[in-house]
């Protein structure tokens, strides 16, 4: 292994971030996230770079970037011009209208941010807000715009040395990955189930965010009516993490009435950590207690998601004491809270 590489993962398990305490640990833990990554149904390997001919670049500094760049350089909080400024209201789709079925279930755990789909759900309030459009015109639309404010983000890294690139396309040498990736754990996917309905995953479907509409063979998607609702309870989110302790509250509040099983998922690994902390391997033994069904390497990377998710969202406090998982004040509210 390069040296630089090995002295950039010891300064990560010095920190204590992630929880690892050894380099066997994190090397396991990175190739067993790997290989979900590669075998999970719909994400294939790009393989060696496509050819320039072949791929559609994202430039670096067209107009809007330059633009964004030096906007970066007069702003004194850049963090703030990613925030998310929904529209209003429009057309939302009806539980009766909608042929979408989640699945009910915990997020599965390469979807490790919040903000890069409600990002996706802002965009397709602008796309759709006043009817539903081809599902498959609306991943187009969104991947290519997520392309742009991935080069926007990266700027941004660059200014600050806020990390805030996560699950946004940001290596064109990677493109069918990066736009799977984004497709599938950003946002969700879709395929036909039975009588007229179509069986979906990933957060927006979670969420009861986004619903499909239409036809089986050839669906439209567009916003549900708890969809406008939860873009106005994050109006202003932006990346910087963690988010604002309202805005926390006004999600996990909405995840409890329309998403109960993606707030299990909170709820048990705020449970796992306590008030008086948690090491990972305590963390690993309570996800593995309450999710039997799962293998070790769901269990690993399941729990990791979660954990990054609730730093985002400043449950969990961002970095480790000791080898130990802490909670935030907020995170014990909402411990407390779950437990009366």
């Amino acid at each position: 292994m390069p040296v630089p590489l090995l002295r950039d993962m010891d300064s990560v398990i010095i920190k204590g971030i992630g929880g690892y305490s050894t380099r066997a640990e994190f090397i396991i833990d990175a190739i067993q996230e790997r290989i979900l990554e590669l075998t999970v149904e719909g994400i294939d390997d790009a393989g060696p770079p496509t050819g320039l001919g072949d791929i559609h670049t994202v430039a670096t500094e067209s107009t809007d970037s330059a633009a964004a760049l030096q906007a970066l350089r007069d702003s004194s909080s850049p963090l703030t011009m990613t925030a998310l400024t929904p529209p209003a209201g429009g057309l939302g789709i009806t539980a009766r209208e909608d042929l979408s079925r989640p699945e009910g279930s915990v997020l599965f755990g390469l979807h490790n941010r919040d903000y890069p789909s409600l990002w996706a759900l802002n965009r397709l309030a602008a796309l759709a807000g006043e009817e539903p459009i081809l599902v498959e015109d609306y991943f187009q639309a969104v991947l290519e715009e997520a392309w742009a404010c991935g080069q926007r983000l990266l700027k941004i890294e660059k200014h600050t040395g806020h990390k805030c690139t996560a699950l946004f396309p940001t290596n064109p040498d990677k493109r069918q990955s990066a736009e799977s990736r984004f497709r599938l754990f950003a946002i969700g996917g879709y395929r036909s189930g039975a009588r007229n309905t179509v069986n979906t995953n990933g957060p927006l479907f979670e969420w009861r965010a986004a619903g499909l509409y239409g036809a089986v063979a050839e669906p439209r998607i567009g916003i549900t009516a708890a969809g406008w609702q939860l873009l106005a309870a994050v109006n202003g989110l932006s990346v910087e993490e963690p988010h604002p302790p309202s805005l926390a509250a006004a999600f996990l509040a909405y995840l409890a009435e329309h998403a109960p099983a993606d707030k299990r998922g909170f709820i048990e690994i705020l449970k796992a950590i306590g008030p008086d902390g948690a090491m990972r391997q305590n963390v690993l033994d309570h996800a593995r207690a309450q999710w039997p069904e799962w293998n070790d390497n769901e269990i690993s990377t399941n729990a990791a998601a979660y954990i990054a998710r609730a730093r985002e969202w400043g449950l969990v406090e961002p970095k480790q004491s000791k080898s130990h998982y802490h909670l935030t004040p907020p995170g014990l509210d909402h411990l407390m809270e779950d437990e009366q």
